[in-house]
């Protein structure tokens, strides 16, 4: 039987005007299947977290995506989202998974390296995320890091893909359950669709290419 295709998870920009930005998630998420989408504002505003929540997380659900905040488990609740995504160290993540589980998502992230995925693995959240999310220049995960959770390991990883599309096709090449795409799709110049619509046809044709 052929590997399921990994999945799509969209990151928001860190910084936008959330009526243009809806506009453009639900272009997105119109275009192809994707599993979340993980709310990152580079601000600490609550206002502006809730604000920016309140107007993008129906957007995801209406399309089937799972809406997580990063790093404010306290708003999940608040705002209706489906979860939260962990970037602060694993008791962080045991807090959070005391807060919100078994009803809502606790995912687990920021790991460059396999003592770092292993200590968040071991609080056993709902999905790990190789590479790591940052506001001056995301850190994409490595095919080998990749590849070696695969391997090994039951819960998925997030892969978290670079500013290129070699960095998507190696992800999934690599075993990633899902593949996190930031700047990839929205600062595509052909547009948003054009861009989920590569990605998703890359997880497919790696799919059939290793049936």
């Amino acid at each position: 039987m052929a590997p399921a295709p990994a999945r799509l998870v969209l990151v928001t920009p860190p910084d936008f005007d959330p009526a243009d930005f809806a506009r453009q998630l639900s272009d997105a998420l119109q275009t192809a299947e994707t599993a979340a989408v993980i709310l990152d504002l580079s601000s600490d505003d609550p206002a502006l977290w809730r604000r920016s929540a309140e107007m993008l997380c129906p957007i995801a659900q209406e399309h089937g995506a799972a809406f997580l905040l990063h790093d404010h488990p306290g708003l999940v609740r608040e705002v209706g989202a489906d979860g939260v995504h962990v970037t602060q160290g694993a008791a962080a993540v045991e807090s959070a998974m005391g807060a919100l589980k078994p009803d809502l998502i606790v995912g687990a992230g920021d790991c460059t390296t396999r003592h770092a995925a292993m200590l968040l693995g071991e609080g056993q959240p709902d999905y790990v995320l190789l590479g790591r999310l940052d506001h001056e220049g995301d850190i994409p995960a490595t095919f080998n890091l990749v590849e070696w959770w695969s391997e090994l390991f039951q819960i998925p990883c997030v892969a978290l893909c670079a500013d290129d599309w070699t960095s998507v096709e190696d992800a999934v090449s690599a075993g990633a359950d899902f593949v996190a795409l930031r700047d990839l799709v929205w600062n595509e110049p052909a547009g948003v669709t054009d861009a989920v619509a590569r990605a998703a046809a890359i997880a497919e044709r790696v799919r059939e290419e290793a049936a």
